[in-house]
Protein backbone atom coordinates (compact mmCIF):
# COMPACT_ATOMS: atom_id res chain seq x y z
CA UNK A 1 0.00 0.00 0.00
CA UNK A 2 2.77 2.43 0.96
CA UNK A 3 4.66 1.67 -2.29
CA UNK A 4 1.53 2.29 -4.31
CA UNK A 5 0.91 5.62 -2.60
CA UNK A 6 4.51 6.67 -3.24
CA UNK A 7 4.22 5.79 -6.95
CA UNK A 8 0.95 7.68 -7.14
CA UNK A 9 2.57 10.71 -5.50
CA UNK A 10 5.51 10.63 -7.92
CA UNK A 11 3.14 10.28 -10.85
CA UNK A 12 1.15 13.28 -9.65
CA UNK A 13 4.30 15.39 -9.32
CA UNK A 14 5.57 14.31 -12.76
CA UNK A 15 2.20 15.08 -14.33
CA UNK A 16 2.16 18.51 -12.70
CA UNK A 17 5.67 19.32 -13.95
CA UNK A 18 4.78 18.20 -17.47
CA UNK A 19 1.59 20.28 -17.44
CA UNK A 20 3.49 23.34 -16.23
CA UNK A 21 6.13 22.89 -18.94
CA UNK A 22 3.39 22.66 -21.59
CA UNK A 23 2.08 26.08 -20.53
CA UNK A 24 5.45 27.71 -19.73
CA UNK A 25 6.10 31.18 -21.20
CA UNK A 26 7.98 31.27 -24.54
CA UNK A 27 11.19 32.61 -23.05
CA UNK A 28 11.75 29.86 -20.50
CA UNK A 29 14.11 26.88 -20.81
CA UNK A 30 11.16 24.54 -20.19
CA UNK A 31 9.25 26.00 -23.14
CA UNK A 32 12.30 25.51 -25.33
CA UNK A 33 12.81 21.90 -24.24
CA UNK A 34 9.13 20.89 -24.43
CA UNK A 35 7.91 22.93 -27.39
CA UNK A 36 10.81 24.20 -29.53
CA UNK A 37 13.59 21.61 -29.47
CA UNK A 38 11.27 18.70 -30.45
CA UNK A 39 9.96 20.62 -33.48
CA UNK A 40 13.49 21.52 -34.59
CA UNK A 41 14.77 17.99 -33.98
CA UNK A 42 11.90 16.28 -35.77
CA UNK A 43 11.54 18.66 -38.71
CA UNK A 44 14.71 20.69 -39.22
CA UNK A 45 17.81 18.96 -37.92
CA UNK A 46 17.82 16.37 -40.73
CA UNK A 47 18.86 19.09 -43.20
CA UNK A 48 20.13 21.90 -40.98
CA UNK A 49 22.75 20.37 -38.70
CA UNK A 50 25.80 18.56 -40.07
CA UNK A 51 24.71 18.91 -43.70
CA UNK A 52 23.87 22.64 -43.28
CA UNK A 53 21.67 22.90 -46.37
CA UNK A 54 21.59 26.45 -47.67
CA UNK A 55 24.51 27.17 -45.36
CA UNK A 56 22.08 27.05 -42.42
CA UNK A 57 22.43 25.19 -39.16
CA UNK A 58 19.65 25.29 -36.58
CA UNK A 59 21.30 23.45 -33.71
CA UNK A 60 22.59 26.34 -31.60
CA UNK A 61 21.84 29.95 -30.76
CA UNK A 62 25.00 31.02 -32.57
CA UNK A 63 23.95 29.15 -35.72
CA UNK A 64 20.51 30.80 -35.67
CA UNK A 65 22.07 34.26 -35.42
CA UNK A 66 24.65 33.53 -38.12
CA UNK A 67 22.01 32.08 -40.41
CA UNK A 68 22.61 30.81 -43.90
CA UNK A 69 22.92 32.16 -47.43
CA UNK A 70 19.86 34.41 -46.94
CA UNK A 71 21.00 35.87 -43.62
CA UNK A 72 20.17 35.30 -39.96
CA UNK A 73 17.45 32.70 -39.40
CA UNK A 74 16.05 34.55 -36.40
CA UNK A 75 15.67 38.18 -35.48
CA UNK A 76 15.24 37.81 -31.72
CA UNK A 77 12.03 39.46 -30.60
CA UNK A 78 10.70 39.97 -34.14
CA UNK A 79 9.05 36.92 -35.71
CA UNK A 80 7.86 38.92 -38.72
CA UNK A 81 11.47 39.66 -39.74
CA UNK A 82 12.73 36.15 -38.92
CA UNK A 83 13.44 33.98 -41.95
CA UNK A 84 12.74 30.86 -39.89
CA UNK A 85 9.20 32.01 -39.19
CA UNK A 86 8.64 33.10 -42.79
CA UNK A 87 9.80 29.66 -43.98
CA UNK A 88 7.60 27.64 -41.63
CA UNK A 89 4.57 29.83 -42.42
CA UNK A 90 5.18 29.22 -46.15
CA UNK A 91 4.84 32.96 -46.83
CA UNK A 92 7.00 32.92 -49.97
CA UNK A 93 7.01 30.41 -52.81
CA UNK A 94 10.79 29.89 -52.73
CA UNK A 95 11.14 29.32 -48.99
CA UNK A 96 8.76 26.70 -47.60
CA UNK A 97 10.08 24.57 -44.78
CA UNK A 98 10.15 21.83 -43.84
CA UNK A 99 10.52 20.40 -47.33
CA UNK A 100 7.51 18.48 -48.51
CA UNK A 101 5.15 19.46 -45.71
CA UNK A 102 4.04 22.20 -43.37
CA UNK A 103 4.27 22.23 -39.60
CA UNK A 104 1.10 22.00 -37.55
CA UNK A 105 -0.40 25.38 -36.63
CA UNK A 106 0.40 24.79 -32.95
CA UNK A 107 4.06 24.19 -33.80
CA UNK A 108 4.19 27.37 -35.88
CA UNK A 109 2.62 29.30 -33.00
CA UNK A 110 5.13 27.84 -30.52
CA UNK A 111 8.14 28.75 -32.67
CA UNK A 112 6.69 32.21 -33.25
CA UNK A 113 6.16 32.71 -29.51
CA UNK A 114 9.71 31.55 -28.84
CA UNK A 115 11.18 34.02 -31.37
CA UNK A 116 8.98 36.80 -29.99
CA UNK A 117 10.38 36.03 -26.52
CA UNK A 118 13.91 36.54 -27.86
CA UNK A 119 14.61 32.98 -29.09
CA UNK A 120 16.51 32.00 -25.94
CA UNK A 121 18.61 28.87 -26.21
CA UNK A 122 19.26 27.38 -22.77
CA UNK A 123 22.95 27.41 -21.86
CA UNK A 124 22.66 23.85 -20.59
CA UNK A 125 21.22 22.65 -23.89
CA UNK A 126 23.65 20.49 -25.75
CA UNK A 127 23.58 20.09 -29.48
CA UNK A 128 21.37 17.22 -30.58
CA UNK A 129 21.49 15.96 -34.13
CA UNK A 130 18.74 14.19 -35.98
CA UNK A 131 18.83 10.43 -36.29
CA UNK A 132 21.11 9.43 -39.11
CA UNK A 133 22.64 12.87 -39.63
CA UNK A 134 25.87 12.04 -37.84
CA UNK A 135 28.80 11.82 -40.19
CA UNK A 136 27.00 13.02 -43.30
Amino acid sequence: MQGTMRKLGLLTVATGVAAWAQSAPGGTPDFFEVKVRPVLANNCFGCHTNTAMGGLRLDSAEALQKGGKRGPAVVAGDPEKSLLIQAIRHTTADMKMPMGSKLKEGEIQDLTEWVKAGAPWPKSATMVTAKGSEGK
